[in-house]
């Protein structure tokens, strides 16, 4: 069956973003809420990049909220060197009613939305835990395996089955790397985007301090009033109602189909960084010789083809949630340009590694963050095809540039 996105889908996915500043009472987060949805919509995950303190627990729960999943959605995990991979799974303990009988406990990762914050200071072993999860959205513990997405009763369009979400918000800290592991090429590659998270404007610092200083002991120490069966119900409803929303959105995103011109495009991407230039479609001679200029030598790990895909899924989801005309939900895959633009970067900057200018002094981790965007927006602009693609006229490549010249204006991503 075919689905197809809906003026109310855009308008939902439109307004949770403002909901997130209500409720969590924060702002100049719309682009990283959009990229949390963006994920949440395409089964991806993120690696948030940004120092300690700037909110990352309280931006989760909002996000929960503002979807109406509850707080039980949310889950936490604080990743140190002494962390075991079942710590994270969950493993077998005794029963309380029969001891002598072993029953499954789970972890933390038993959550729809995980926030794995300084995923770096696990050891690689606790690390791969997250592996299976993320890739397959279950874990096997002792040879079982348990589904981290269970259908729900609900009937959307004719589905049977609507399954709860997961996704992964992993973090770590660019600055201190003591007692760190880096995350192996294989792991990053299950992260769809990878977000820089900076401080926030001085107006912003100011209501976030203005904020916890209002949290006074006396309102800490309330006692939480006591939840009726009816509200308990109406609950329930609230997020079988999101459930539905967001497996309506998710479908219509994901059964949309690229413009030929931007699938090209990723394809272009990839295969340049791989050096198969036999395979590079609808470059021009000139263009296709400056490509292969900019690559050769310089990439020394390339992108593979989750590369791809979560460019693909990126983009249309981009393209629904920040970039189309709720009046027009059908066209929403002509923004896809715009939107590829606003994407490329958080989505490949973790899975490609390139050879630095060793003239370049400036080796903070900053800064080589900024060098690697920079390189990825000058391949993504080389690799756009200036021929006509199919019905799509020549010109795509200046298109394309206009888009990716018009994100530095934007916040970052």
């Amino acid at each position: 069956m075919t689905y197809t996105l809906t003026e109310k889908d855009i308008e939902f996915l439109r307004s949770i973003p403002q909901a997130v500043e209500t409720k969590g009472k924060l702002s100049e987060l719309d682009h990283v809420v959009a990229a949390m949805l963006v994920a949440l919509l395409s089964d991806g995950h993120i690696l948030l990049e940004s120092n300690p303190g700037l909110g990352k627990t309280a931006l989760v729960k909002a996000l929960s909220n503002a979807l109406g999943l509850g707080p039980s959605s949310v889950g936490r995990i604080q990743f140190t060197p002494d962390l075991m991979p079942s710590d994270i799974t969950g493993t077998l303990m005794p029963d309380e009613v029969d001891p002598q009988r072993l029953t499954f406990k789970k972890g933390p990762i038993f959550s729809e939305i995980l926030l794995a914050d300084e995923i770096n200071r696990a050891t690689p072993k606790t690390q791969a835990a997250m592996l299976e999860a993320m890739a397959e959205f279950r874990v096997t513990v002792l040879g079982q395996t348990y589904e981290l997405r269970h259908p729900n009763d609900l009937d959307p369009r004719g589905v049977k089955q609507v399954l709860n979400p997961f996704m992964v918000l992993a973090t770590q800290n660019p600055i201190d790397q003591d007692g760190t592991f880096d995350l192996p090429e294989a792991q990053l590659d299950r992260f769809m985007f990878k977000v820089k998270l900076e401080l926030p404007s001085a107006d912003t610092l100011d209501k976030i301090v203005e904020k916890e200083l209002s949290n006074t002991a006396a309102e800490y120490s309330k006692p939480r009033p006591a939840v009726s069966a009816s509200e308990e119900q109406d609950e329930t409803e609230a997020r079988l109602e999101t459930l539905k929303r967001l497996e309506n959105a998710r479908r219509g995103i994901m059964s949309a189909k690229l413009p030929e011109a931007v699938s090209v495009h990723i394809i272009n991407i990839v295969m340049a960084t791989n050096g198969r230039f036999d395979q590079v479609r609808y470059l021009s001679s000139k263009r296709q010789s400056a490509l292969n200029a900019m690559v050769a030598g310089r990439v020394e790990y390339p992108l593979g083809t989750r590369a791809a895909i979560s460019l693909a899924k990126a983009t249309l989801g981009w393209a629904a949630v920040v970039e189309a005309d709720p009046s027009r939900p059908d066209e929403f895959p002509f923004e896809s340009v715009a939107a590829l633009a606003r994407v490329v970067c958080p989505v490949l900057r973790h899975r490609i590694r390139i050879d630095h200018e060793m003239s370049d002094t400036d080796y903070s981790p900053a800064h080589e963050t900024q060098r690697l965007d920079d390189y990825l927006k000058e391949l993504a602009a080389a690799a756009a095809p200036d021929l006509a693609v199919g019905n799509d006229l020549a010109g795509y490549h200046l298109r394309f540039k206009a888009k990716l010249d018009a994100t530095r204006e934007m916040g970052h991503l």
